[in-house]
């Protein structure tokens, strides 16, 4: 347990009023958003029925994003999406477009997760505009990209890239390297899927060596893979091989396991078509052993999540 969180605890219990209760309970559901999702549920839970018995009603938008964004982590995308509603509808009546905005992303990313991309867009668009009024640009620049990923995932590549060069501006003038490498990478792709390969490599370099700056560790085992697969499209085969060798080796360094067995796939393609049949093989058998390991560990995780689900429909139950 984080210090942070001991410390949100610690104020819990030496809370003195409701008041103060309810901003200890919204601190630890803020907390475990990215933690422990059925203890962020259960804070949540609770911090919302006194929110609503205070009549707070910034507490209780809060607490229903907070709620929101720990079920759409549990995959409980249905009420995840009931509950950014709650918060949406609590938010527009504040007039809080900040806040608004953040919830249309939030709808955004989980059809974009559920690849229902044309609900997806409407959420980002609607999002976009909040935060444009809200004077948020770093918010509209993130959706902007959002929006990028979608248009690429629909064909729409002229759209995307737009998306993409918008945000890569805005990133550029703040000097934020990670999303500039993100965007690079955004325009890369987009360039290599239209079959020009000299400037999709020249970007995804780019992206490389901004992913480097900021030292995002995924973010630079990507980028190696995608220059290697770029030179695999290019028919360069001897020079994706060197450059893919490079991201298995890096993707290891870092326990990377699902972006090592990635690689391990490409590579296997590559060495294929150079005729490198043994080698071809070998990867190909590290390749399935990987997914084979990976798959248990999907399972496990699954099951937890299927545990975790079936807690929170019990304690649902039995307040009924």
């Amino acid at each position: 347990m984080s210090k942070h969180l001991d410390e949100l605890e610690q104020s819990l219990e030496q809370s003195e009023s409701d008041a103060q209760r309810l901003e200890a309970l919204l601190g630890i559901l803020l907390a475990h958003k990215d933690e422990d999702f059925v203890e962020g549920w259960k804070f949540g839970k609770e911090a919302l029925h006194l929110a609503e018995a205070l009549k707070d009603r910034n507490s209780v938008a809060s607490a229903h994003e907070g709620l929101a964004n720990v079920l759409w982590k549990l995959a409980e995308y249905s009420q995840s999406i009931e509950h950014f509603e709650q918060a949406l509808d609590k938010y527009l009546g504040l007039g809080d477009l900040y806040a608004v905005a953040r919830c249309y992303c939030g709808m955004g990313i989980i059809s974009g997760t559920l690849q229902d991309y044309r609900t997806a867009l409407e959420y980002f668009e609607d999002g976009l505009s909040a935060s444009r009024r809200a004077d948020n640009q770093h918010l509209a620049a993130t959706i902007t990209g959002n929006i990028g990923h979608v248009y690429f995932n629909l064909g729409r590549y002229k759209e995307a890239m737009d998306c993409f060069q918008h945000g890569y501006d805005f990133y550029k003038e703040v000097n934020e390297n990670q999303g500039i490498a993100n965007m690079l990478g955004g325009m890369a792709g987009v360039y290599v899927y239209q079959g020009e390969y000299d400037k999709g490599m020249e970007l995804v370099r780019r992206s490389l060596e901004a992913h480097k700056v900021s030292n995002h560790r995924r973010g630079i085992a990507v980028s190696m893979q995608n220059i290697g697969n770029t030179f695999h499209r290019m028919g360069k085969l001897d020079k994706a091989k060197i450059e893919l060798k490079g991201a298995l080796n890096y993707t290891r360094s870092i326990n990377l396991k699902m972006m090592e067995y990635e690689v391990l796939k490409n590579l296997s393609e590559v060495c294929s078509d150079l005729g490198e049949e043994e080698q071809a093989a070998e990867y190909l058998r590290l390749y399935i052993e990987g997914q084979k390991e990976e798959n248990a560990i999907s399972v496990k995780r699954k099951n937890e999540q299927f545990k975790q689900r079936q807690l929170i429909r019990e304690i649902q139950n039995e307040k009924k």
